[in-house]
């Protein structure tokens, strides 16, 4: 007998941009979306299941395309926290926010990333509480001579690294042979104090990665940088072009050749909001407090200088949003989830957070929150709440189309179908 679970009176908000559906009704069939639509239309058959939600909000989960799973542990995030136990965590942690999932870009160690990602689809992995992992394995990045590599701070040396087009050609082959879900490379020069790739080396990159029917997404900061890999064929950036932020000309590129742009926002206003955050209930339910308070004294130690500069660069962020969605750009959220105080799960609503601050619109922002980035990553059956698709969504007590920040107040879970329990995740987090 199939398993038919009826959802009745919701506000349904269905992510691929539309009005909400006030007074909806979702029909789950054996995990799967039947119908939806306003609940005067639909007949659920008999014998269904009755799950009343009158008053409440329902959205897709979130689908996090740039984060880096495993590092981030009691307030650091460092190559000594990374292991399967901690990256299995992460995973535990977003779906208890409603992300269902994420994609872990460039900072795999011990293939530990790749070995979650295949158990998974092979199905011998299956746990709901799981979000759903994709991985770019190893990223690649310049080597810096007498010193360690552009890449992420936290793992340079998970980094794979290379000189020449010839020797990026033959990085990619070898990450390729793991079958990432794309190829990722770092174009930073760490504010001079780094070697960076020219475009010869990251063309070879993006070239062989095209080649082997992969992505190629960069990290990069600067214009000049970001308009290098696109005019290169790069398919995406993990970041915004940073100070003097996105021209006309970059504009142009990125939309033209439908280059996506990740908006990995919150990470810098984190430190521009000095950390008052921290005091949020609903971060607290996952992270301890002197986890928090590890975070809050840092932030507390930033000169003055610094903070005014940081808070200056942000403001260039915030104004480059509106220009690359007014122009027309894919824009998609980007939590660089597990970096510093990225916590995995919460961060992803503190991104949702920062892009409508920023001037998108509410839906357009959850858009970019679930079915664009599902989209972007060949996930056919998620992002939206359609007919066909996965029964996966959050249910909320309050309606975030009034205020962005109610996407925090989480009633439930539910992944295909069935509830999570988040009772238990939360007592298992405490302890």
């Amino acid at each position: 007998m199939s398993d038919t679970t009826y959802f009745a009176g919701a506000r349904v908000i269905t992510g691929d941009g539309s009005d909400p559906i006030d007074h909806a009704g979702i029909l789950v069939r054996d995990g799967k979306i039947v119908a939806v639509g306003p609940a005067a239309d639909l007949t659920p058959p008999d014998g269904a299941r009755r799950v009343d939600l009158t008053g409440k909000t329902v959205m897709p989960t979130i689908v996090n395309p740039h984060g880096h799973a495993g590092y981030l542990k009691g307030g650091r995030t460092e190559a000594a926290n990374f292991s399967r136990e901690n990256v299995l965590d992460h995973l535990r942690r977003f779906v208890y926010y409603g992300v269902s999932v994420i994609q872990s870009l460039g900072t795999d160690r011990d293939d530990v990333e790749i070995a979650i990602r295949d158990e998974q689809r092979a199905g011998t992995l299956g746990d709901p509480e799981l979000a759903l992992l994709l991985s770019a394995s190893n990223g690649i990045a310049a080597p810096t001579p007498g010193g360690g590599n552009g890449g992420a701070f936290f793992a340079p040396d998970a980094i794979r690294e290379a000189s020449t087009p010839e020797e990026a050609r033959q990085v990619v082959r070898e990450i390729v042979a793991k079958n990432p879900d794309v190829i990722k490379f770092w174009v930073d020069d760490r504010n001079g104090t780094k070697a960076k790739f020219g475009p010869d080396v990251y063309g070879a990159i993006i070239d062989e990665a095209h080649k082997a029917g992969k992505m190629a997404i960069a990290h990069i900061y600067e214009l000049e940088d970001a308009k290098g890999v696109v005019r290169a064929g790069a398919d995406g950036t993990a970041h915004m072009v940073r100070e003097p932020g996105a021209d006309e000309e970059l504009l142009t590129l990125l939309r033209d050749n439908d280059v996506f742009v990740f908006t990995s926002l919150s990470i810098q206003k984190a430190v521009v909001d000095a950390g008052d955050w921290l005091d949020d209930p609903a971060l607290a339910e996952t992270v301890d407090a002197a986890s928090r308070d590890t975070f809050r004294a840092m932030f507390s130690q930033i000169p003055a200088e610094v903070l005014t500069q940081q808070t200056e660069g942000y403001r260039v962020l915030e104004s480059s949003l509106t220009m690359y969605v007014d122009a027309g750009v894919r824009v998609l959220l980007s939590g660089d989830t597990g970096v510093m105080a990225q916590f995995p799960g919460y961060t992803e609503h503190r991104e949702l957070a920062a892009m409508v601050g920023a001037g998108m619109a509410p839906l357009a922002a959850i858009k970019a929150a679930t079915l664009l980035p599902a989209q972007m990553l060949g996930l056919a059956d998620r992002g939206s709440l359609d007919a066909g698709k996965r029964a996966d969504f959050i249910v909320l007590d309050a309606n975030p189309l009034l205020d962005i920040t109610n996407t925090t107040k989480i009633s439930d879970v539910y992944i295909a179908g069935a509830a999570i329990d988040r009772a238990t995740l939360r007592a298992g987090f405490a302890h």
